[in-house]
């Protein structure tokens, strides 16, 4: 600020040194005038008061000899006081007049009151008693520094003192700028580098040779020598957010544990999932000096989450710090769930195709001998009834077997091009009547993608997940389907309005034999699972109870395949 500016500290006490004496000359002259202003208006107005008592004696004694009327004396007498500018005169009754006008005492009071009102402005009023009548004259009289008069007798000192002054302040601050301005620049070479900005275009001159011009060179040679360091410091603090940057592992930093430092995968995978930051926060006030890893679960749009946390404190003798890395490992999850889930249905296959064969054999054996003791037997209706409930169950342990044998031993599946909203089109035309009889609406969303699948494969799956979720729906609803294509598959979604599943049974869906309703044999998912494998496809399920359930089966993309979906329809 200018205030502490070196130049002002200068300049001001040499001004305060050269220009005091000539103020002092100046003002000791300005106020032996104004007292000889004052002593010459008081004695000439004082000289005024006197004559016009000396003309009221005269005028009094020729009325006391018989030559005046007194009245007319009386007359004449404030002619005069009317003629004299400035005087006021109260009569024998109290009655106050100024040029022939009454005034009030209260306005007298105010006008003839004497009092400074300023410090260069007096007022003094002088006073004349006529005893001849009981008159008594006023007559106010205002002083002031600034009147024409003082200001013309004195207007050579006045000239005298103010040339002398703008010599000495020429002088003083030609003295002061010489003196103070190296140091000004020091200062503000000093404030430019704090600001940080860069060093060239920086200069300061360093050609005295006193002890400014040591300080100005030295001074030169430690920031550019700090700024070398700077910039080695800031190419390798670039060098480190690029690589902080690039890492696809959110990492945090914690100072102090209220200020969170991010890198840009955490600023991300924080922005899509609101909860972690909770827990991240939960973890910190939970802090050890342990380095501890866990497994977070998470939500996002009801979705399941999982991120590997690990918590490291680095806390120094200055500052408390810690280190947060999380990943987004959901994707890991659900791949080591599908080869868990393919190496189960494996294992499972492998086991239920040995099962198979070794009932299949025996049952065909059973069946046979049923078949003949019924022809050969003379048998009652009631024993004839039990024998064909016989072969009835064993033919359908004989469906099962086969379905089974399907499941372990799947035919071979040649891929081709199809539009999946055709096979979804005749499949909902054959459920039309189902879905009449439990109260649901279908509505399928035409997008006419083309996918690598097998047509026939294909209307499996869609038939066996479309007539879970008519099952799913007891009292009615809603079965949704609709697809979207991305740059290398395409996305079949079915999504019922039913009753929903846990956790646990969406874990298990897929298993052989695992079914909910008593009717079923549990293989059906099974299978369907099996086939969108075997057509390099990839099936995941979302569920929430008492809301509804999403199947999202994906297929590869055929090359130049359709991307221009159709209106909505609903059947």
């Amino acid at each position: 600020m200018m205030r502490k500016s070196i130049e002002r500290k200068i300049l001001i006490p040499f001004l305060l040194i050269v220009l005091l004496p000539s103020l002092i000359i100046g003002a000791v002259s300005l106020w032996s005038s104004y007292q000889s202003e004052k002593e010459l208006k008081q004695t000439t107005i004082s000289e005024k008061l006197n004559s016009i008592h000396r003309y009221t004696r005269l005028l009094h004694e020729r009325v006391e000899h018989g030559e005046l009327d007194e009245s007319a004396a009386q007359s004449m007498v404030l002619e005069l006081i009317q003629g004299t500018e400035g005087l006021y005169v109260q009569n024998e009754v109290g009655e106050i007049y100024y040029n022939g006008d009454s005034v009030s005492h209260d306005q007298l009071d105010t006008l003839l009151a004497e009092e400074k009102s300023g410090f260069f402005q007096e007022r003094i009023v002088l006073t004349q008693n006529l005893p001849e009548w009981g008159w008594k004259l006023y007559h106010p009289i205002e002083l002031s520094f600034y009147s024409g008069s003082l200001l013309d007798i004195q207007k050579y000192t006045l000239l005298i003192t103010i040339f002398t002054g703008v010599i000495a302040v020429q002088f003083t601050i030609l003295f002061s700028y010489h003196l103070s301005k190296p140091i000004k620049d020091l200062a503000a070479f000093c404030k430019r580098v704090a600001k940080g900005e860069p060093m060239t275009g920086l200069d300061i001159r360093t050609r005295r040779k006193d002890e400014i011009g040591v300080l100005a060179t030295s001074l030169k040679e430690m920031v550019y020598t700090l700024d070398e360091q700077k910039q080695q410091i800031d190419r390798m603090k670039h060098l480190n957010e690029m690589i902080l940057n690039s890492v696809h592992v959110g990492i945090v930093l914690v100072i102090e544990r209220t200020e969170f430092l991010y890198n840009n995968a955490a600023k991300e995978i924080l922005h899509k999932d609101d909860g972690l930051q909770d827990k991240i926060n939960h973890m910190v006030d939970q802090r050890s000096k342990q380095r501890t890893e866990e497994i977070i679960e998470s939500h996002i749009s009801d979705e399941k989450a999982f991120y590997a946390v690990s918590y490291q404190a680095i806390g120094t003798a200055d500052q408390d710090l810690a280190v947060i890395t999380f990943e987004d490992i959901t994707h890991r999850r659900r791949l080591e769930q599908r080869v868990e889930r393919m190496s189960r249905l494996a294992s499972l296959g492998e086991m239920a195709s040995g099962i198979a064969h070794e009932i299949r054999n025996p049952l065909a054996g059973i069946k046979t001998t049923t078949e003949l003791l019924i022809r050969r037997l003379d048998l009652t209706d009631k024993q004839l009834a039990l024998a064909e409930n016989m072969l009835i169950d064993i033919d359908r342990v004989n469906k099962t077997i086969t379905t089974t044998l399907d499941f372990a031993r799947p035919a071979e599946s040649p891929q081709t091009k199809v539009v999946a909203d055709e096979s979804i089109k005749s499949i909902l035309l054959l459920l039309k009547d189902v879905a009449k009889e439990k109260k649901v609406t279908f509505k399928h969303c035409v997008q006419n993608f083309e996918m690598m699948v097998n047509r026939d494969q294909l209307r499996q799956i869609l038939l066996n997940i479309i007539m879970n979720g008519l099952n799913a729906m007891p009292d009615g609803g809603e079965l949704i389907i609709d697809s979207q294509a991305s740059n290398h598959d395409v996305t079949i979604s079915i999504t019922d309005t039913g009753v929903g599943m846990d956790e646990a049974t969406i874990e298990k869906i897929f298993d052989p034999f695992f079914t909910t309703r008593s009717e079923g044999t549990g293989l059906g998912l099974s299978i369907v699972h099996q086939l969108v494998v075997q057509n390099k496809g990839d099936i995941d399920v979302r569920s929430t109870l008492q809301k509804g359930t999403t199947f999202l089966i994906s297929f590869s993309k055929a090359e130049g395949g359709s991307e221009h979906g159709d209106e909505s329809s609903d059947h």
